[in-house]
């Protein structure tokens, strides 16, 4: 059994102190995964029909892909803000196992969220100061904050309603309806997105775009249903949506490399084997 992950990687994305007035007031979606570290003044925080309050010394963690308002509670308010990538080595993201967006407050959060900022604030006043201490605090404070993910005020009703975990449900969901014409719209209603965002997140986190990915599970299918099913190609193309079995053999072998005839004749040889002979794989 491995306990430690091999390779941690993270990446400080974007570091920054913002100062914001009185009449602040601001609705965006998050990109990335988003740390709020209250300095001064207070805020009022509105997302998935809720509304929070973080003041002084509070710290907000945010998701990628979360839609939120938020604007000054009365006064001015000033934040350090702090955009990151996280990934332990294994595939695995374990921010996205815990329900960890929320609101953070209490007397030993205000203690690590201090330390970050005092070390931010001297990287900025000190020439000398080595980037690698801004890191290595910041590991430091996910790691203080990580044992309270999902104890106090939560941005999400359960872990898998985070949009990095529901773009899972999301694939599968497609995949259940491979040969519906679903428009890019509804994938983004399905995730509660705008349709302009929702390209975006899905570009960065599959490393498709949803046409893309939609061509390239509707060629994995064909190739299915070429193989393992006597239907024809003209019915193939038909349930997949192709105006013709030309359109349809056309996009088959762009991808492929040869044509849905060509791809059958070879795949649908039969492999002969006595009762005793096992295929392995």
């Amino acid at each position: 059994m491995e306990l430690y992950p091999s390779r941690v990687s993270l990446q400080i994305k974007f570091c920054r102190y913002c100062c914001h007035d009185v009449d602040w007031h601001e609705t965006k979606t998050k990109i990335d995964y988003t740390v709020w570290n209250i300095v001064q003044g207070s805020l009022v925080i509105e997302m998935n029909h809720k509304k929070m309050t973080a003041s002084k010394g509070d710290i907000l963690f945010f998701h990628p892909g979360d839609i939120y308002t938020a604007y000054s509670a009365g006064d001015c308010c000033n934040f350090l803000v702090t955009f990151f990538t996280y990934d332990d080595g294994n595939g695995r993201d374990p921010l996205k196992l815990y329900n960890s967006a929320g609101v953070y407050s209490g007397a030993q959060i205000r203690e690590f969220s201090d330390a970050l900022c005092q070390t931010f604030f001297h990287s900025c006043h000190n020439p000398t100061a080595v980037p690698l201490q801004m890191y290595a605090q910041f590991l430091s404070f996910l790691s203080a904050l990580f044992p309270y993910f999902g104890t106090q005020c939560a941005f999400h009703e359960q872990p898998g309603k985070a949009p990095m975990l529901k773009i899972h449900e999301l694939l599968a969901w497609i995949d259940a309806r491979i040969e519906q014409n679903i428009p890019v719209s509804e994938l983004a209603a399905f995730m509660g997105m705008s349709e302009k965002y929702f390209i975006q997140f899905f570009h960065t986190h599959t490393g498709y775009s949803p046409k893309q990915y939609m061509i390239r599970r509707r060629m994995e299918h064909a190739a299915s249903l070429l193989a393992d099913s006597a239907l024809t190609i003209s019915q193939i193309a038909q349930m997949l949506h192709f105006s013709d079995s030309y359109a349809f053999s056309k996009a088959f072998k762009k991808y492929y490399g040869e044509s849905p005839g060509a791809f059958r004749k070879i795949y649908r040889k039969e492999i002969p084997y006595t009762d005793t002979e096992k295929l392995t794989f």
